[in-house]
């Protein structure tokens, strides 16, 4: 029962990287703006529509990645639908 103990306190103590945040919060910045000049040469070369849909899905990946991380950093939170439940009083 310790060792379980000590699995789980390691679970809920276990933080991502900062530098992991700062990299995937830098990329949501800087990969929209900085593929902007290729967005717009490619709406003059493509069908009408497609140089709107490729940047907005590439931004909506790139946030619902790092939602994804937010949510999956702390399982003991009870926000989400796969957070771990511990009901000490029902013993």
């Amino acid at each position: 029962m310790a060792i379980s103990f000590e699995s789980v306190k390691h679970v809920y103590q276990y933080r991502n990287p900062r530098t992991l945040r700062a990299f995937s919060d830098f990329f949501i910045v800087v990969l929209p703006i900085a593929y902007g000049p290729h967005f717009a040469r490619m709406a003059g070369e493509s069908s009408y529509g497609l140089h709107f849909i490729v940047p907005v899905l590439f931004s909506i990946i790139l946030v619902s990645l790092d939602n994804i991380q937010n949510h999956l950093e702390n399982p003991f939170d009870q926000i989400g639908e796969d957070d771990v439940t511990i009901n000490v009083r029902s013993s």
